[in-house]
């Protein structure tokens, strides 16, 4: 823009920033860091994965379109900083990108090099940065050229993502039914007061959905299916594209089961670990994806068995593998 952003315009201004910075650690990392938005708003801003071993970075992005006094300044609410660990990321949005120096500090730091101040009885935090950063700043750690801001998520700027063998992923769309399951989960889970849930921006892996629990700010990446079954075809195939599939122990398929004669879910689900994905799949790729077949409801054992749940009960399992009591590795 050649007018700067008015205060009515704020709001917006700083969507151009979030999203700049979503795009930013995506081509910096060229997909190794993968942006999840939130469903609700709940204080975070993204979960940004980092597929080389599945950790999550929770992120609170701080956007301004204009300098004051030749510095970027941040005033923060003190109830929005509620996650020591979470990580502010903050900058100057310019004219088609970015400023060039950016903040990216947790807010256990935050606060505790800011200053703190109040408005309305309320308290804020407060600071301010600029764009050649001095030397004897106490930020000048946290401070980082806009170009190498992946590497305060772990990867080197310089280093790309190396390609892996194979054909490259061929075009999908999802089905309807395919997007009724996905609805059909974010609903389930959108009842617990627990936990937040993010979308992907793009997607691209494995994981469609994350869930946050919002006491141990633990996560657990989801892949959804939904396979059609009826009287006829009691058996359904679940398949996942094996070009794209990255198990981590953070990541869990969902499948779930469209009853086509009676337009309904089945009652029964899966939730199985990615790690253990393939050795459920049969023994063959079958046109480059990781096949397992499903009967929902059946009495016969089967190697699926440890993974069948009640559909009614996915929110709570799901809020297990996040939950206090939950193993640290989970």
């Amino acid at each position: 823009m050649d007018i700067a952003w008015t205060r009515a315009e704020a709001s917006a201004s700083g969507q151009v920033f979030e999203f700049r910075l979503w795009a930013a650690l995506v081509e910096q990392s060229a997909g190794g860091l993968h942006v999840f938005l939130p469903l609700a708003d709940r204080g975070i801003d993204a979960m940004v994965h980092r597929l080389t071993d599945g950790a999550y970075f929770r992120v609170q992005a701080k956007g301004r379109s204009s300098l004051n006094g030749g510095e970027v300044r941040l005033a923060v609410w003190a109830v929005a900083l509620l996650d020591d660990e979470a990580l502010i990321v903050g900058g100057l949005v310019v004219e088609g990108g970015l400023g060039p120096t950016m903040l990216a500090v947790p807010v256990g730091d935050f606060k505790r090099l800011a200053e703190s101040t109040s408005e309305h009885g309320e308290p804020v935090y407060s600071m301010s940065f600029g764009m050649r950063p001095r030397s004897d700043s106490r930020w000048l750690p946290y401070l980082v050229p806009t170009e190498r801001l992946v590497e305060r998520f772990g990867f080197a700027s310089t280093v790309m993502t190396p390609e892996l063998p194979g054909l490259e992923p061929r075009p999908s769309w999802r089905s309807d039914v395919g997007f009724q399951g996905e609805a059909e989960v974010v609903s389930l889970l959108s009842a617990s007061p627990d936990l937040n849930l993010f979308r992907p921006f793009p997607d691209l892996e494995t994981a469609e959905l994350v869930a946050l629990h919002l006491q141990t700010r633990r996560a657990a990446g989801l892949q959804i299916k939904t396979v059609g079954i009826d009287s006829s075809h009691p058996t359904g195939a679940v398949m996942v594209l094996a070009s794209s599939f990255r198990p981590s122990p953070t990541t869990y398929l969902v499948v779930l089961a469209w009853l086509r004669d009676e337009a309904r879910f089945h009652e029964q689900c899966l939730l199985i670990p990615s790690e253990e994905l393939s050795a459920l799949a049969q023994p063959n790729e079958s046109e480059g994806h990781l096949r397992i077949e499903w009967t929902p409801g059946s009495r016969s054992p089967g190697r699926l068995d440890a993974h069948r749940r009640r559909l009614a009960d996915l929110n709570a399992d799901v809020v297990a593998l996040v939950a206090p009591w939950a193993s640290p590795d989970q």
